[in-house]
């Protein structure tokens, strides 16, 4: 069992961030401890949303959490609200002496774009994270907006990097960049499901500090996260939200 800390959005309606994946990580006997940077009602692809910045809390919770020395074991860092919580977030990651795992996940924009209600000074914000972590999950447009589009050339930097969505001739595949590149192909499915990419995180966490082989975990991730997709399109056609309660039991 890790100690885990998610750092990430809590959206209302629906599962995703850190609601699809608290559950997750709990099921496998993670302790998990969720800080939400942001109360957010429902999805950016909506076009419009309510957001409850979460900066003080964050800040109370890092204090509290010192004194009564908790340590954690991975720390993962998705939608960031603001430079307020990014200052607050490496001012704490600085001050680590356990030496944690640190994956980041910078939530910002999909298909070619940054998400409706999303600034571009968010690409700044998680440029400046970049340091501070070891593996790194963008979608292909985060990875592009974040200059990390030259694939290849990622292999001389001292991290890991799992890029979804990408596609090339032989059709749509997860890419992990370590010491080499390596390929996990997928059936696209014809719908768009909330919350995949908070599932990719969670998933792959779970199968790398099970067997701590990078590309192992990533194709397991891919792997199981097809699995369930194909499943919920078949029982639940007409719903774009992941049940995942229904799902955690295919986790064993």
């Amino acid at each position: 069992m890790s100690n885990i800390l998610v750092i990430n959005d809590f959206v209302s309606k629906g599962k995703m961030a850190g609601n699809m994946m608290e559950p997750v990580l709990t099921y496998k006997g993670h302790q998990t401890f969720f800080l939400p940077t942001a109360l957010i009602s429902n999805d950016f692809s909506a076009g419009k949303v309510a957001i409850l910045d979460a900066s003080s809390y964050i800040m109370d919770c890092f204090k509290v959490w010192d004194e009564l020395a908790f340590k954690f074991d991975l720390i993962f860092i998705g939608y960031i609200e603001n430079n307020i919580q990014k200052n607050l977030i490496i001012d704490y990651l600085e001050t680590r002496t356990n030496n944690p795992l640190v994956i980041l996940d910078p939530i910002m924009g999909d298909d070619g774009s940054l998400y409706k209600g999303v600034g571009e000074e968010k690409i700044e914000i998680y440029k400046e994270i970049l340091p501070y972590t070891d593996i790194i999950m963008p979608n292909f447009t985060e990875a592009n907006l974040l200059s990390l589009d030259k694939h290849k050339n990622l292999i001389k930097d001292n991290k890991k990097y799992i890029i979804t969505s990408v596609y090339d001739e032989s059709g749509y595949y997860t890419l992990g960049v370590d010491k080499d590149l390596h390929k996990s192909y997928f059936e696209k499915l014809d719908l768009t499901y909330a919350g995949t990419g908070d599932l990719m995180d969670a998933l792959f966490i779970i199968y790398y500090l099970e067997n701590n082989s990078f590309n192992t975990a990533i194709d397991l991730a891919v792997d199981k996260m097809s699995e369930i997709l194909k499943i919920q399109k078949k029982l639940i056609p007409d719903s774009n939200e992941i049940m995942i309660e229904s799902y955690l039991s295919m986790l064993d």
